[in-house]
């Protein structure tokens, strides 16, 4: 008798919930688990089409900042076209294991087709990207300006959207500073990982 009331006591302590499981309906799958540290870069819009397409962000351990402005908001006067028109400084963190290079691409998110600096064959192990310079051993790719430099935010009127993303690759790009933009869009579609900031300029 006692032992039939302490399993009954047992049962009941387990149905508090009030909720009663029931068997899955025939073919049903468990709805897809969201991965909270993974966002998609928008389009850097290099040769009118995304150049994100096999970007991701696996972990947000892999870091693009810089200390001259707070992502989103407003970047300034010296890195532009009414400054000095200087590249700004960017520090990287986290790296992913693995990872054969680094691809930088500066675009304008305001303007189809418009990019301000492209960078490849940046070596995993850098840590940062001088202002004013590029990483030893990293080549610059002609933007469309039509320069293998930094073109600094020179907005015609009201305020542009700059993107600064920073793509992880697990094997060499091949990309030289005679590869054109669908190039890029080709190697930064088999990237891995990518970390990603942005920054307003208005005239």
């Amino acid at each position: 008798m006692v032992a039939t009331l302490v399993l009954g006591l047992g049962l009941a302590a387990c149905g508090t919930s009030g909720r009663t499981l029931r068997d899955p309906k025939p073919g049903a799958t468990a709805p897809a688990r969201k991965n909270t540290g993974s966002t998609t870069p928008a389009n850097t819009n290099l040769n009118g089409s995304s150049t994100t397409a096999g970007a991701q962000i696996n972990s947000t351990a892999f870091t693009l900042s810089t200390s001259a402005w707070k992502s989103g908001q407003s970047i300034p006067k010296p890195y532009t076209c009414d400054g000095v028109n200087t590249s700004p400084p960017f520090t990287i963190s986290g790296v992913p294991a693995g990872t054969s290079e680094l691809v930088f691409v500066v675009s304008n998110q305001s303007v189809a087709n418009q990019t301000q600096w492209l960078l490849a064959g940046i070596g995993p192990a850098t840590a940062s990207i001088p202002q004013g310079g590029v990483p030893s051993g990293a080549i610059q790719i002609t933007n469309s300006s039509g320069t293998p430099r930094w073109s600094g935010p020179c907005p015609t009127s009201g305020t542009n959207t700059y993107e600064f993303a920073l793509y992880a690759l697990s094997s060499p790009s091949g990309l030289t500073t005679s590869s054109t933009f669908a190039d890029v869009n080709a190697a930064i579609a088999k990237s891995t990982s990518a970390s990603v900031i942005s920054g307003n300029y208005a005239r």
